[in-house]
């Protein structure tokens, strides 16, 4: 059966919203789910369904019934919900379920040990275990960093407005990175490509860089002068992270983004996706570097 009517979850947010934007164009039918109290903003065309409670099996079940796909974009500290999300579109006979992954591989023996990530490994046991003979499958899309949301938020990779960057390991391993629109259109293929992409990870891998390229095309547009360059190891940002998690586990801000940066740069984290990624059975490209700086030079203000 082929997908028509597709369900977001977090279609407003920095990787929902490109989603939602490249279904509604493919002719995809579009239906977000948002609190009744959102004042979010949603593109022509998409039908909003309020959610207020997602431990609520039963009204997920009602509000997924007709669909045909649930993805779901849902932040990290709501990834538990899944579990429910999952319950849900089994229930209501949907065809498939794509979980909030949109990160490092967590099929990865390192990434696996990482406490915040322990959420999203157990939604995806759970899917492997609940799908299993039922007519839902899942697709977990990995794709480690989001490059040019990367570059000019929360120094992800580097802060181009500001002029900043963490150096992690001398900036030279070799990492995957994506565009959200890349993203999206990956996430579009996989609706297109079901019995390819079923019940298994699928791997996106637009452009392998260092962070010692991105900032030297970085000085090349924005101009080399006033950088503030900070170096660390993998190994300080997993311990502060490890240290900070076990004295504030109230305040995320301080440990999620440094095991983040852990996953992204660490060489035994898998985040170099070339030679296992997807590309070819979605019928995706990698971008070429001349691609990369022009994107680059368009995020200079």
């Amino acid at each position: 059966m082929s997908i028509k009517r597709v369900a977001v979850v977090g279609a407003t947010g920095a990787i929902g919203e490109p989603i939602t934007k490249a279904l509604l164009a493919a002719g995809f039918e579009v239906t977000a789910f948002t609190r009744s109290l959102s004042r979010n903003i949603f593109p022509p065309g998409v039908r909003v369904s309020p959610v207020d409670d997602y431990e609520d099996v039963a009204g997920l079940t009602e509000a997924l019934k007709g669909q045909h796909a649930l993805i779901s974009t849902i932040a990290i500290g709501g990834a538990a919900y899944q579990k429910n999300l999952l319950d849900a579109a089994i229930a209501a006979g949907m065809n498939r379920f794509l979980p909030s992954e949109f990160g490092g591989d967590l099929q990865n023996a390192k990434v696996k040990t990482l406490p915040i990530f322990a959420d999203k490994i157990a939604v995806e046991e759970y899917a492997a275990q609940k799908c299993k003979g039922t007519g839902t499958s899942y697709t977990f899309v990995y794709v480690n960093a989001f490059l040019d949301w990367g570059l000019v938020n929360h120094g992800l990779l580097l802060d181009l407005p500001g002029k900043k960057i963490q150096m992690v390991n001398g900036g030279e391993t070799s990492f995957t990175a994506n565009t959200v629109d890349f993203i999206a259109q990956g996430v579009l293929a996989i609706l297109q490509n079901l019995d390819a992409t079923a019940n298994r990870a699928v791997r996106l891998n637009q452009a392998v860089v260092t962070q010692a390229q991105l900032l030297g095309l970085s000085k090349k547009y924005a101009g080399s002068e006033g950088w503030e360059v900070d170096t660390v190891s993998t190994e300080t940002l997993e311990q502060k992270a490890d240290q900070n998690l076990k004295e504030n586990p109230a305040n995320p801000a301080a440990y999620v983004l440094p095991y983040v940066k852990r996953t992204l740069y660490g060489r035994d984290c898998g985040g170099n996706f070339d030679g296992k990624d997807d590309n070819d059975v979605l019928g995706l490209r990698k971008m070429t570097d001349e691609e990369l700086e022009q994107m680059i030079k368009s995020l200079v203000k």
